[in-house]
């Protein structure tokens, strides 16, 4: 057992973490832990592309990926500079799979906190967005989506998010072109407009765990942006999943010696929902792994119909989609198709088994406890328990939440969520 974990056991988070709530709405986190001298930070600010207008959900990646490359204070090459000459690192991203948050990540060692919340502060409060920066990186995410847009996994989720999400909702994917073309049309007042308007404490959350002084951090902190602006209301816009509408389509691609197929619905299913756990319990025996789960046994390994398969949940503050994902040889997608089909139907009839139920408990469990064996692990579940609105003492109850799961509230939570008769099946690949 790590030593972190050891100490969690001693006291529980709710009573070893210390906080503070700014009057600017930002909300503070720190954890001491001193069995090494590092620190991780992890925090979220609501900026995500669900806040960017509807033809134009790239602006809040780019803004936040543009955060790093220059300050009122600092270009891009002395903020690196200054970061990696002490082994710290600070970073922002945004990207569809959280259509509301930006993601703050960032690691130092003890000596150098310092350095590391002066950089954070600097970043988020005066970044300038240099033309030339921007212009080179529009030069490489167009050179990106044109690689992806050769790959057949990419354009059979796309294509699936554009049947089944309609243009102004969050989760849409614009084609490749689509993509290219709006890239290519920002500018550098667009990214400035974008942060002026979403940036500012009042949805910032931090948290640091390491070997740092909790009091000494939070007062870092609120100095540093005790007196950001608040920013606009962090509520969160309606993003409801729109009827369902299943169907069938196929991207035809040259030259591919595989193909994917993407079998997706849009669930009503958020990751604050009170049955959100166990829902996601029955999906890791359905389809988790391509290995141990249900279709992974069956049209894998027992028929052989394809190299990988997996199902999933996209849920974040916003419902997302219900996904199961299979690639194969194009000679056997109709067969891998109602073989996923079948077994998803069948096990909607009849449920996990109590081996299931057991094994799937104590893998959550177990990589709970394991996620919290590093500060950064800790950081990031704080991050996100705070971020959800479940409390620091969601740490703890954790495990007790996963035991108190039954197959009776798995089922029934996963039928809620999932009908094989509303699934769209697309297809990606060379076909005969």
């Amino acid at each position: 057992m790590s030593t972190v974990a050891a100490a969690r056991r001693r006291v529980p988070f709710a009573e070893a973490v210390r906080h503070r709530h700014l009057a600017n709405g930002a909300r503070l986190y720190v954890l001491e832990n001193h069995f090494n001298p590092t620190l991780a930070l992890s925090g979220t600010l609501q900026a995500g592309r669900i806040y960017a207008p509807a033809e134009r959900r790239l602006i809040a990646s780019l803004t936040a990926a543009e955060l790093m490359k220059g300050t009122a204070r600092r270009t891009k090459l002395q903020l690196a500079e200054d970061l990696e000459s002490r082994a710290a690192s600070l970073s922002f991203a945004s990207d569809a799979s959280d259509p509301v948050g930006v993601d703050i990540s960032g690691a130092s060692l003890s000596r150098d906190a310092d350095l590391l919340f002066d950089a954070l502060v600097e970043v988020l409060r005066t970044p300038v967005f240099p033309e030339d920066e921007l212009e080179r990186e529009k030069k490489r995410l167009v050179g990106s989506i044109r690689q992806q847009q050769d790959q057949t996994s990419v354009r059979a989720f796309e294509e699936a998010m554009r049947r089944i999400y309609p243009p102004a909702h969050p989760l849409h994917r614009n084609t490749g072109p689509e993509r290219i073309a709006r890239v290519e049309s920002l500018r550098r007042s667009d990214l400035e407009g974008f942060y002026r308007d979403r940036y500012g404490a009042a949805s910032l959350i931090l948290v640091v765990v390491g070997d740092v002084d909790a009091e000494r951090v939070l007062d870092a902190f609120e100095k540093g942006f005790g007196d950001w602006q608040p920013g606009p209301d962090p509520a969160i816009p309606a993003a409801d999943p729109p009827p369902v509408s299943p169907g069938e389509a196929t991207v035809r691609m040259p030259d591919k010696a595989s193909a994917d197929v993407v079998l997706a619905m849009p669930s009503n299913l958020r990751r604050t929902d009170p049955d959100y756990l166990a829902a996601s319990l029955a999906n890791s025996a359905l389809g988790q792994s391509s290995l141990t789960s249900r279709l992974g046994v069956r049209v894998r390994d027992t028929e052989g119909l394809t190299y990988g398969i997996h199902s999933s949940f996209g849920a974040t503050q916003v419902p997302g989609p219900f996904l199961i994902s299979v690639t194969v040889k194009p000679e056997m997608r109709d067969a891998a198709v109602e073989s996923t089909l079948d077994e998803a139907a069948k096990f909607l009839r009849e449920g996990m088994t109590a081996r299931e139920l057991a094994e799937e408990k104590s893998s959550r469990s177990g990589r709970f406890q394991v996620d919290l064996g590093s500060n950064a692990g800790i950081a990031q579940a704080l991050d996100a328990a705070v971020g959800y609105g479940f409390g620091v003492s969601y740490l703890d109850e954790f495990p007790d939440k996963v035991a108190a799961i039954t197959k009776e509230k798995a089922d029934a939570a996963f039928r809620r969520r999932v009908r094989v008769e509303d699934l769209t099946v697309v297809s990606a690949g060379t076909f005969e």
